[in-house]
């Protein structure tokens, strides 16, 4: 591609850009301050399952600043080159001069990317975006070892669904019956519809084209899958898995399929960041990779969605405190469930013990007892329930029973 070619698409790109800054509907984000960590040579890489808004982010983030975008996922730049990058700067830079920021959305599409991040981040600020893990595991990390931030973004969280609806939550509203019951309705809702902006704005209709998307650019394409029926049925198998431990082995039986096919599909629809496994805790790491993991999808719409049949709220809420541990786990450290001869659904590195349960009368004793079983383990125990409150103490340790509306909104 020529450089007045690359020019026009260009403009064209940085006009969609700044009218999104300037779009009021456009919520921000409730993320860290992601540009604290970028500086040169360090390059920022928003990464997470598509659609999730990770371009729309990434805009956000220029606000005051001197920028340019481009988005290696817009029809017009099919067929680009590493070659042509070089000429895509000189447009860039016969553009709009000295700029401070470059934003590169889905710029792994391009084969041979990395070199050009490479040298770019010497003399810029480099953010780009990916909805794929593998991205970062060939030569830009080579290059860039220990120079580059990684940051998963996923689709509204309860807070940033309530902030879409014009809804902010103050204080009080924790201890009003009419405020508490508008949270249990919206927090309903959200477990159906999730967090997807498009399907938000679009209907939940959308959330099956996002769905087929995934599929289809992020895995199918990019792992050149040739049984595509039989990948579907492997897909939605995972899906209604959602909150239980998966056994490849089984699935590989079940699907009547080899179990090298079935692990490089698991991995497929893990790397499109659409599933995230969670590991057993072992005292050995030896251990926790014999385990099988418990597997939690990106967002409950897509399970309301797709594993439609196997819709139970207590694993619906079980998901979406996964996803909310998920999101904190970038700055608190990893996160394990515990399976003896009883079950902790969460045990983080921040030492919390966490059973989530669809209690609205009573928690089961067995809840507790898996607590305070590996209490020793943990400075907090918690049970999540839907709308239980209440704190009570067991051989000397505080167990706090919190609704999960507080639970993702505190």
């Amino acid at each position: 591609m020529n450089v007045e070619e690359l020019k026009k698409i260009v403009a064209d790109q940085q006009d969609i850009a700044l009218e999104k800054l300037d779009d009021k509907r456009i919520i921000d984000r409730d993320v860290p301050d992601l540009l604290h960590y970028l500086t040169i040579p360090n390059a920022l890489a928003i990464l997470g399952v598509r659609r999730c808004g990770k371009s729309t982010l990434a805009i956000q983030l220029m606000r005051g600043k001197r920028f340019v975008y481009v988005n290696f996922d817009d029809e017009s730049l099919r067929g680009i080159t590493a070659k042509d990058l070089r000429s895509l700067e000189e447009a860039i830079y016969q553009l709009y001069g000295e700029i401070d920021y470059m934003v590169f959305d889905e710029i792994h599409n391009v084969d041979g990317w990395e070199l050009f991040v490479s040298r770019l981040r010497d003399i810029k600020r480099i953010i780009i975006t990916g909805s794929n893990s593998r991205m970062l595991s060939g030569e830009l990390a080579t290059h860039l070892t220990g120079r580059h931030i990684d940051y998963i973004l996923f689709p509204f969280s309860f807070k940033e669904y309530l902030t879409f609806k014009g809804i902010k939550v103050e204080e009080d509203w924790f201890y009003s019956t009419k405020k508490r019951a508008e949270l249990k309705r919206e927090l309903d809702n959200y477990l159906v519809n999730g967090g997807f902006p498009e399907a938000l704005i679009l209907g939940r209709s959308q959330l099956n084209v996002v769905y087929n998307d995934i599929l289809f650019k992020d895995i199918i394409s990019r792992f050149k899958v040739r049984e595509i029926e039989k990948f579907r049925e492997f897909s939605e198998a995972v899906m209604s898995l959602y909150s239980n431990e998966v056994s490849l082995n089984s699935l590989a039986k079940t699907l009547k399929i080899d179990n090298k096919t079935v692990e490089n599909w698991f991995f497929g629809l893990q790397n499109a960041y659409l599933i995230f496994p969670i590991s057993r805790y072992g005292e050995k790491v030896k251990q926790r990779l014999t385990y099988n993991k418990k597997v939690y999808i990106a967002d409950p719409g897509l399970i309301s969605s797709i594993a439609v049949k196997n819709r139970d709220k207590g694993r619906l809420m079980e998901n979406v405190v996964a996803v909310h541990l998920l999101r904190q786990k970038q700055l608190l450290g990893d996160i394990y469930f515990i399976r003896n001869d009883y079950e902790v659904d969460f045990y983080d590195q921040n030492s919390r013990l966490i059973q989530v349960t669809y209690a609205t009368d009573k928690v089961e004793e067995r809840e507790i007892k898996g607590l305070m079983r590996e209490k020793n383990k943990a400075k907090e125990l918690i049970v999540v329930s839907w709308d239980l409150e209440y704190t009570e103490r067991i051989e000397n340790r505080e167990i706090k029973v919190i609704p999960l509306y507080k639970f993702l909104l505190k």
